[in-house]
């Protein structure tokens, strides 16, 4: 098992990170089967990269015990795969911790498609698969198949507990409204 490194950033957003040349895991100190963890069911991960933000008080000095106060962070897993005799990441978790309080994030299947630009109605892919004429903005739970308009899936409650791509049952219904414009 290698050292974890600590890089530290100013305050601010937009922060970039590029790792100076030479300074990265040399992976030839590790077995290939250490690096190739193909279990679906993981405990350990091969790879974890921990973001960290550490509040300041109006001094500009850490405050309280480091012990008490809650700090935000974001976790990654990721386990690496050989393609074309290549190493390549591959994450497999991603988790928060906001104000003491722990978030598995999870990709929304389909909303890609509601999002990359304005909704179009001669564009494909992106209306509900129901109406075939909103856009999409309702996730389907616990499946996470972001399919139908809100219309269609107050409908759906009362016609079917059943997911339309997948069929699973839906425990519940999670309207996400995309704005490609920026608040004013």
């Amino acid at each position: 098992m290698l050292e974890p490194v600590t890089l530290t950033f100013q305050k601010g957003l937009a922060q970039l990170f590029k790792q100076p040349s030479g300074t990265g895991i040399d992976l030839s100190t590790l077995e290939e089967a250490e690096l190739l963890n193909s279990g679906s069911d993981l405990e350990v991960y091969p790879l974890a990269v921990k973001a960290e933000a550490s509040p300041l008080d109006c001094s500009g000095s850490e405050e309280g015990n480091p012990r008490t106060r809650s700090i935000n962070s974001q976790i990654t897993q990721a386990v690496f795969e050989k393609e074309k005799g290549e190493y390549q990441v591959k994450v497999m978790k991603q988790i928060l911790w906001v104000n003491g309080m722990r978030y598995e994030l999870q990709e929304i299947y389909g909303i890609g498609n509601s999002v990359e630009s304005d909704f179009d109605g001669n564009d494909p892919g992106k209306e509900c698969v129901i109406c075939l004429s909103e856009p999409r903005d309702t996730t389907v739970l616990p499946c996470r198949h972001m399919c139908m308009c809100s219309g269609c899936a107050k409908v759906l409650r009362f016609q079917t507990n059943r997911c339309p791509i997948c069929r699973q049952p839906v425990e519940r219904l999670l309207e996400i409204k995309v704005s490609s414009k920026p608040e004013e």
